[in-house]
């Protein structure tokens, strides 16, 4: 079953990069391109996870593939609508913080 802090540990690694003010190493084109070949998790853990915190739960195949499911999920409903619906367009760190916030809206609710 997935957890909170598994969506959370993705919004917490760009955080810490939006806070030092580094770009992603990577474009929006390529979440998207990521989200279509369902390597998203791959993309992010390799690239931002500077504290290893994706890794805790991105080694294992089951969560890794259920997080791939649901920030894919988010990612597909922000296509096209990036700016209208979450302010983003230019920086790709954004994307995924709102691809988060996404994700938690879908499967978090009370």
């Amino acid at each position: 079953m997935m957890k909170l802090s598994q969506i959370t540990s993705v919004g917490w690694c760009a955080n810490m990069m939006l806070d030092r003010k580094e770009q992603a190493p990577f474009t929006i084109d390529d979440v998207y391109k990521a989200v279509e070949e369902r390597r998203l998790v791959d993309l992010l853990w390799k690239n931002i996870d500077d504290s290893g915190i994706i890794e805790l739960w991105a080694r294992e195949s089951g969560p890794k593939a259920e997080l791939e499911k649901v920030l894919g999920n988010a990612a597909e409903a922000l296509r096209g609508r990036e700016i209208r619906k979450a302010g983003v367009g230019e920086n790709a760190l954004c994307l995924v913080m709102a691809v988060v916030l996404e994700a938690i809206q879908q499967n978090f609710s009370r």
